[in-house]
């Protein structure tokens, strides 16, 4: 499976263009508050300037109306005393009273007074004065007329020899009636003014003018912008100010230089004159524009570390959501893989409380999530009786230590599992914060293993039983010779002994030990599955219905029999013998099991399995069975004792009482027959044998009388090959009393070299199996060699699947065992000779 990662553009992009959004918008409110900030102080500034030069020049107008309302006081004074002092009177004195006037008053240059005519009559300045006329001065002509009520200032003149500039400021003189006297009159010196506003020291960016009435520039400082006397009438600052209350301001180029300024003109109170005060405004605002500079330097460093920050801001954001992404991816990869593992995975807090599960957690144990969220882990899945083992486990894992382990836990539904424990503990650098425990499903493996050791354990006893198979083989090969000749020949004295007399009730005798003899080899060649019956569909029914009238019979009064046969059409593949075998075997072990009386029960039924079973003893496929089972109310078997009944030469009788060999014959029968056992017993209370045994669909083959006439030979030339001199002599000897002419031999190489010689001259073989220097299937196969028609019969003290196939690939017909029945050997003859299908 591919992981892919899925990321969500939109979301991305809305909070990066939020963030961008968000930082324009405070870069735009920095730089927005630092020009209003800006343009606030410059508006500040220039408030301020106009403040300054409005009060400057209100001060100075102020100085400047002072200084010429003593100045006008002084002239009135003047014109007061020349009213008082005739015209006429002494000029010396007149000249000393106005030169005591003026020694205090640095401004006035002269004080003057004219006569009538325009001539000077006395002047402070000198002595005599000359006859000079002022006739046509402004002043003089202004009084005169009396165009000017008061006081009159002049325009800036200059006097004879002298090129300072001077104004005169005068008064007229009248008599008492009104007439027209003279003029008094005050020569001021600009000079002074200069000087004055030097003093001042306002510093080279500010100006000081005085002007005029009628706008004449009557003094500046600082001294050369221009020339004095220069009319600004045009000037709209200069036009607006008689008609101010106080001071005008405006921000327009000066009327002087023709530079922006910011300049504040002020009316001399009471005199016709203006105070014109002065900045430049480049100058003013220096200051401001340098704190500007700084502002803008540091409004875009700021700005520069917004968008810095933003954008450092934004990077670790950017990392941190492909941080967060990675974290998520990585988490949804984690719980996929915690909650898709093959194991059972719980986590717990440090309490041992559970804090998530898995969903094989829930599958295993039966807990949902919700259920088990909270709650302690020992409370849901830690049997009771392993609630320490728990608890050491929880220590360990406490002390940081891994746990593994195989033990057992308990379902929510009370079903116990066997399960491997894998608990450890999760530790950051902080500690322990929480621990995980895994658990995987071993129970099928615990079984697994319990049943391999039963396998293993059924294999030795298997090898055990095999080893012991083949040794009963060899030992009932050599009886069945011994026995072949008691038998043979007893058959034949039985036969030829006269009826009624003591030697063929000795025969007798002989005979019925013999056979006793021949059932325990019997026994031993079928517990080492070496069968001597042919297998056939057998009508299990009858067999055990047979057998119970026989078990019947010799059952003690104190045990009472409860058969239940519910299966009257059930066959199975086998040997009625078998079939009888088990049935006594088993109803024998079930009365020697109940000493002083019970209840032994027999059901015979069928049953179908839809998958395969482990029994007790044996793996019953699935397929249809008949099931025959004998129960016993007897003494019961200890568990120990169970696992061993079906070892051969093991008993729990006293000795003498058995042999051991009834239920190892038992299991060897149901296994051969491809059948399994299943064995329950409870001391004290019985036991319950159920052998299940494959079922056939064939028809069961109905009981042969067997005292028919038997087959007899035609004179046949019989080849016969056996080791053993008496039995070959026996044999020959039931041959030719069937009819057959024997030719014996007793070795194989023998044997063949005769047949050999004239293939043709014998019409059927029997050969022994066992025999020195060459087996009887190889025998065969060389004479099928040399006549692939011959009928061959082999004889041998055991049989098996294994024979059989060694013998049918040899071209044998039949297989006869030992010792030989008189009528299997007329039987097995006569169908040897008979001629084969064509087809």
């Amino acid at each position: 499976m591919r992981w892919r990662q899925i990321t969500h553009p939109s979301k991305s992009l809305s909070w990066q263009n939020s963030l961008w959004l968000g930082g324009a918008l405070l870069v735009t409110a920095i730089v927005a508050s630092a020009v209003y900030d800006v343009a606030h102080r410059r508006e500040i500034v220039i408030d301020r300037t106009r403040e300054d030069g409005a009060s400057l020049a209100r001060v100075v107008a102020q100085q400047i109306a002072g200084l010429l309302h003593t100045v006008d006081v002084i002239v009135r004074d003047t014109g007061t005393d020349a009213l008082v002092s005739p015209l006429h009177e002494l000029r010396w004195t007149l000249h000393e009273r106005l030169r005591e006037r003026i020694h205090a008053i640095p401004p006035i240059r002269d004080l003057l007074v004219v006569g009538t005519d325009g001539r000077l009559i006395a002047s402070a300045a000198q002595f005599p004065v000359h006859a000079a006329s002022v006739v046509n001065e402004p002043y003089f002509v202004a009084q005169r007329l009396n165009a000017v009520p008061g006081v009159y200032v002049s325009e800036p003149s200059h006097g004879r020899g002298d090129r300072m500039s001077t104004i005169a400021i005068s008064h007229a003189i009248r008599g008492p009636r009104g007439e027209f006297l003279g003029v008094a009159v005050a020569q001021l010196d600009f000079d002074y003014f200069r000087r004055l506003y030097a003093t001042i020291a306002l510093g080279p960016e500010w100006v000081l003018d005085l002007f005029g009435g009628d706008g004449q520039l009557l003094a500046q400082y600082p001294d050369g912008r221009t020339e004095i006397g220069r009319s600004f009438t045009d000037q709209p600052l200069l036009r607006q100010l008689p008609r101010a209350a106080g001071p005008v301001t405006a921000i327009a180029r000066s009327p002087i230089d023709g530079r922006d300024a910011i300049y504040a003109a002020q009316a001399v109170p009471g005199y016709p004159l203006l105070v014109g005060v002065g900045v430049d405004k480049a100058l003013a605002l220096a200051p401001w524009r340098t704190q500007a500079v700084h502002s803008a330097v540091r409004t875009g460093l700021l700005c520069l570390a917004v968008v810095l920050l933003i954008a450092l801001v934004m990077r670790q954001l950017g990392r941190r959501e492909k941080t967060e992404e990675l974290l998520r991816v990585q988490t949804a990869l984690l719980d996929e893989l915690f909650e898709s593992a093959p194991e059972a995975i719980v986590m717990l807090s440090p309490d041992e409380g559970v804090t998530r599960v898995n969903r094989e957690f829930t599958r295993l144990f039966g807990y949902a999530a919700d259920e088990a969220r909270g709650r302690p882990l020992g409370e849901l899945i830690v049997p009771p009786d392993l609630k320490e083992e728990s608890r050491h486990i929880g220590q360990a894992i406490g002390q940081g230590r891994h746990v593994s382990r195989e033990t057992e836990r308990v379902r929510k539904d009370g079903r116990r599992l066997h399960v491997s424990l894998l608990g450890a503990p999760i530790v950051t650098a902080k500690g322990q914060i929480a621990s995980y425990a895994i658990y995987r499903d071993i129970n099928e493996r615990v079984l697994a293993q319990a049943e391999r050791e039963k396998l293993a354990l059924r294999l030795r006893q298997a090898e055990k039983l095999e080893a012991i198979g083949t040794m009963a083989g060899g030992i009932a090969h050599d009886f069945n010779n011994i026995l072949g000749a008691i038998l043979g020949y007893g058959d034949m004295a039985l036969t030829a002994a006269p009826e009624g007399g003591v030697l063929k009730r000795y025969v007798g005798q002989v005979m019925t030990a013999a056979h006793r003899a021949k059932a325990l080899v019997d026994q031993i060649l079928t517990y080492s599955r070496s069968t001597r019956g042919k297998p056939a569909a057998v009508s299990v029914h009858a067999v055990v219905a047979e057998t119970l009238e026989l078990v019947r019979a010799s059952l003690p009064s104190n045990i009472e029999l409860r058969p239940r046969l519910e299966a009257p059409k059930a066959a199975v593949m086998a040997d009625a013998t078998q079939i009888h075998q088990l049935v006594m075997n088993l109803c024998k072990n079930a009365v020697d099991a109940m000493p002083i009386g019970g209840t032994l029960s027999v059901t015979l039924d069928v049953v179908d399995t839809a998958t395969d079973r482990t029994l007790s003893h044996g793996l019953l496929p699935a397929g249809r069975h008949v099931r025959l089972s004998v129960e016993d109310s007897g003494c019961g078997m200890a568990p120990a004792v169970a696992e061993r009944i079906f070892e051969p030469f093991f008993t729990t009788k006293q000795p003498g009482a058995g042999t051991g060999l009834g239920l190892a014959l038992l299991h060897g029968i149901v296994t051969e027959l491809g059948g399994a056992v299943d064995v329950a017993s409870v001391p004290g209370k019985g036991s319950v044998f159920k052998l299940y045994l494959p079922r056939s669909d064939a028809a069961a083959m109905q009981k042969v009388e067997e005292h028919r006439p038997l087959p007899q030979g035609d004179g046949e030339c019989v080849l016969l090959v056996e080791d053993e001199e008496p039995l070959l002599l026996l044999t020959e000897e039931m041959l030719a009393a069937l009819g057959y002419e024997p030719t014996g031999f007793t070795r194989a190489a023998e044997a063949l070299s005769e047949f050999r010689a004239d293939p043709s001259h014998f019409d059927a073989v029997v050969l022994d199996y066992l025999m020195p220097g060459m087996t009887g299937t190889e025998l065969a196969a060389h004479l099928r060699q040399a006549r692939s028609d011959i009928p061959i019969v082999l004889v041998s003290g055991y049989t098996g699947p294994l024979l059989s196939q060694e013998a049918l690939l040899a071209g044998v017909r039949q297989i006869l065992t030992k010792p030989l029945d008189f009528r299997e050997l007329a039987e097995s003859m006569s169908h040897a000779l008979m001629p084969a299908p064509v087809g």
